[in-house]
């Protein structure tokens, strides 16, 4: 891997065709040679580098983005990220503690959505995908509705000024500015939950454990800047790019339609088409092959889970959308890594798609709508979705 390729992830029209651009990038593999590394893409590979993080490394991945917190827990490895993992998961983030959620995302869904079924037009990204997660991130966290709008232009001004192909290089100033604004808010925030104590959100919980190996205030510090990003963002993009290939596709419209059950089915196979998350970052610990290609120590990998989800040596018919396929995927990684909100991003997803299906059932683009996400990008969503139904 010591010679360095022309090919360019971020020239890619990956914001209008994504079936185009993952073929393409799919044609240069198995190993992709580009400047900023080598890009996996067969799904095989994919998941040996995920699953093996003494020999693929987060931690060394964001050494480089000079973050002034610690992003918890992604940029860690085991041990670390081990007690991290643990002190989240079976307390919070089990899918037995986000079920008990369900009700209250339920009815913020219905709001949203109701808001809009009378009109017979929305945009869709403005009034549902983008606010849904960020009201259920405000009430996870305890902070106020009325900052909705702040957290969100944060959010928005430090993912979009990624390059798209991961976090080994240092922050533009523009995305190290709007970090810093995020934190000094955040910094204050979690000062005033310590002085008021209120255990009845994820952050009042965390503040008050009385554990040995509880959380700091620094270290929570990292874990809402880390959740300002995954948990707006993943979510909203996700719903983005499914209701745009909803849609595009009445067949797949109304086979929800008619069949609701089959949503988690299709929630399934609409991220493994087109999730939000086009490469994850890994540094080589030591000198590897992958795929044949010799991997030096200290190299930047960039696993691309959008394209390893299109493996035609995985999948059948790998650019078809296929509800009944029922096989596993790559969109929520895989390993010791795997996305810590799996299961809140499913129900978010699963109670948006049953109320608006059950509240408009009929709709279609805009005339003359050309959705498109923002490329590059740390993720990838479509960021306008005018819709139009009776």
């Amino acid at each position: 891997m010591s010679d360095q390729a022309s090919f360019s992830i971020q020239a890619l029209p990956m914001g209008r065709d994504r079936d185009t651009s993952y073929a393409e990038i799919r044609a240069h593999g198995p190993i992709v040679r580009t400047e900023a590394g080598p890009i996996i893409v067969a799904h095989e590979t994919a998941e040996y580098v995920l699953r093996h993080p003494g020999l693929f490394s987060s931690q060394r991945a964001y050494e480089g983005v000079g973050s002034r917190v610690p992003m918890l827990p992604i940029a860690f490895d085991p041990p670390e990220h081990t007690r991290y993992r643990r002190l989240l998961w079976t307390d919070h983030f089990s899918r037995r503690r986000v079920e008990l959620k369900e009700p209250e995302v339920r009815a913020l869904a219905a709001d949203l959505v109701s808001a809009v079924a009378g009109r017979g037009e929305c945009e869709f990204v403005e009034s549902v995908a983008v606010p849904l997660p960020a009201q259920v991130f405000l009430t996870m966290f305890g902070l106020p509705q009325a900052d909705r709008d702040r957290l969100i232009s944060w959010k928005d001004r430090i993912l979009g000024n990624s390059a798209g192909t991961g976090a080994t290089e240092a922050a533009p100033q523009a995305t190290a500015e709007a970090a810093a604004e995020l934190l000094d808010y955040l910094v204050g925030h979690i000062a005033r939950r310590r002085a008021e104590p209120d255990d009845s959100d994820l952050l009042g919980r965390l503040l008050a454990d009385p554990g040995d190996e509880r959380l700091s205030d620094h270290e929570l510090l990292g874990l809402s800047f880390q959740f300002v990003l995954a948990g707006l963002d993943t979510v909203t993009s996700a719903l983005a790019n499914a209701m745009t290939i909803l849609a595009t596709r009445p067949d797949l419209r109304q086979r929800i339609v008619d069949d609701p059950a089959v949503i988690p089915a299709a929630i399934e196979e609409l991220l493994r088409i087109d999730g939000p998350v086009v490469t994850l970052p890994r540094i080589a610990s030591q000198g590897a092959e992958l795929d044949g290609a010799s991997v030096a120590e200290g190299c930047p990998v960039h696993v691309s889970l959008a394209v390893a989800n299109r493996d035609p040596a995985k999948y059948t018919d790998p650019d078809a959308v296929n509800f009944d396929r029922g096989e596993t995927h790559l969109a929520f990684g895989i390993g010791p890594h795997f996305c810590l909100g799996i299961h809140l991003a499913r129900l978010e997803m699963r109670v948006v798609l049953e109320e608006w299906h059950r509240r408009i059932p009929t709709y279609a683009l805009a005339e003359g709508a050309e959705p498109a996400a923002r490329w590059p990008a740390g993720l990838i969503g479509v960021t306008s979705l005018p819709l139009t139904y009776p």
